[in-house]
């Protein structure tokens, strides 16, 4: 007697799958109204029919010419085909911020009929800690060419600066010193600099639906208005050859035009489209991440002495606060130069953070190792396989003190970057948010040191990330928080 299994009959059934609603894609540029500014650039996107915005594939563009005043700073070539050494020697003396063209950004504002949409203060400070905590070396590639971020020196070694790190830039990298720069004046006009990079919050991911809009948006970009936040000075060992900055000097943008991808469907698949999501009688929504930004003045007193100090981030009250960077910047000083002032470090030995009343870690974060797998989380990657961040052993420390005075063969090829960072998403994340409710109470920041000499304050910023809706009804985009 034999047993068979009975047979369970399946059924093949092809179907089409769905297709790509037939659509164009093209790049746009739209570009700035003000030809020439020194303060406030606004481009303005219009309502544009059957057309959506791809923010992924966009970019910020813009040139900008520096006037600067100071010591030992580079010249115009009297004889251009035969410099002398006199006007040679001069001409590495003044650098870009390694933190490249977000350090020309004060804030960047979204607007729809002059309403507010989304508005980031102290950009420069946020794009330059989330290039140092989440960029890789790898993949910064042309993107760091283009954004001013990476200079390459020609060295062998990789671990100063011969690869695509974040680099102080020699101005006379991008062209000849403009004419009216000399010794004598004082004065040095840099060359024209280009830069081209993404921007974050609201126009970096979504895919804005232009079609669905009553009026356009206007991107309001307000310039910094001091030079020392973008330029800083080659330390030179022999004081004599020591180059400054004496004052705040000129900039003038030109050029500024934001880049972006536009998809225009035809007329039947735009109906598709309305059909799906019924946007004349329902709200369009979808998440986003903004950021918001509190600051601490850290004086020298108190790095200088082994202390622990309680700081409240006012201001971090979201719905979803999903993480917080830490870092330290340098004070823009007249005179006092020899530190890039958009580039974050690492001042103090220790730093834990109190979210409504609940320690976050339990055990403070104490040595280089946890600040870098804490931050590795903040940036999505855990892979100890991957090269996350541009924080490393030859330009990463802790208990980072600016230089003053003269330097040393190795201060001049230094240069340090860090950033802390505590990610507070919780797990398994509810619907589209999973940070901590913080309306309902403070935050605040423990940062200890163990007392080192330091001969200059410091300007301590901490980054909220949170979650944001944005909602888009009857033509009018807002943003719930």
């Amino acid at each position: 007697m034999s047993s068979q299994s009975p047979a369970v009959p399946h059924k093949l059934v092809l179907k089409e799958g769905d297709m790509p609603l037939p659509s164009s894609y093209s790049r746009t540029r739209f570009s700035a109204t003000e030809g020439t500014s020194s303060d406030i650039s606004n481009i303005h996107i219009p309502a544009l029919r059957n057309a959506y915005l791809n923010c992924k594939d966009s970019f910020l563009t813009f040139s900008v010419v520096a006037k600067i005043n100071g010591i030992e700073l580079p010249v115009n070539y009297a004889n251009p085909t035969a410099p002398t050494a006199a006007e040679l020697v001069t001409d590495g003396n003044l650098l870009l911020d390694p933190s490249g063209a977000c350090s020309f950004i004060s804030s960047i504002t979204v607007l729809q009929n002059n309403v507010q949409i989304q508005h980031l203060e102290h950009y420069s400070k946020i794009h330059s800690m989330y290039s140092v905590a989440g960029a890789s070396l790898d993949a910064g590639g042309i993107r760091a060419v283009l954004s001013g971020s990476a200079y390459y020196t020609g060295e062998r070694d990789s671990k100063w600066n011969g690869t695509l790190l974040q680099s102080g830039t020699p101005v006379t990298h991008f062209g000849k010193i403009g004419p009216g720069s000399a010794k004598a004046n004082a004065t040095c006009n840099t060359p024209q600099m280009t830069f081209a990079i993404p921007l974050m919050g609201l126009l970096s991911t979504c895919n804005l639906p232009l079609s669905m809009l009553s009026s356009g948006i206007t991107i309001r970009i307000n310039w910094s208005s001091d030079v020392k936040n973008s330029f800083y000075c080659q330390q030179a060992i022999a004081p004599a050859t020591q180059a400054t900055i004496i004052n705040r000097g000129e900039m003038n943008f030109t050029n500024v035009t934001f880049d972006a991808g536009v998809a225009v469907l035809d007329d039947a698949s735009q109906l598709a489209v309305e059909r799906e999501n019924n946007y004349k009688t329902q709200p369009v929504s979808w998440t986003g991440d903004s950021y918001y930004v509190a600051i601490r003045d850290t004086t020298k007193e108190e790095l200088g002495t082994a202390t622990t100090a309680n700081q409240i981030l006012g201001g971090v009250t979201f719905t979803s606060t999903k993480s917080i960077l830490y870092g330290s910047f340098c004070k823009p000083a007249d005179g006092s130069n020899l530190e890039p002032s958009n580039q974050p470090h690492i001042a103090h030995d220790s730093i834990r953070y109190r979210v409504n009343g609940v320690e976050y870690p339990r055990q403070p974060i104490d040595t280089l190792d946890k600040m870098v797998a804490q931050t590795g989380v903040v940036t999505g990657s855990t892979s100890q396989s991957t090269s996350t961040g541009l924080m490393t052993r030859e330009f990463t420390t802790s208990n980072f003190r600016p230089k003053t005075g003269t330097a040393t063969a190795a201060d001049i090829r230094s240069n340090d970057r860090g950033v802390v960072g505590l990610s507070l998403n919780n797990w398994p994340a509810m619907h589209a948010t999973s940070g901590i409710d913080t309306r309902g109470g403070d935050v605040s920041a423990e940062l200890t040191t163990t007392g080192v000499t330091s001969s200059a304050d410091l300007t301590s910023y901490f980054v909220a990330c949170f979650d944001v809706q944005y909602i888009l009804e009857d033509g009018v985009l807002k943003q719930a928080f």
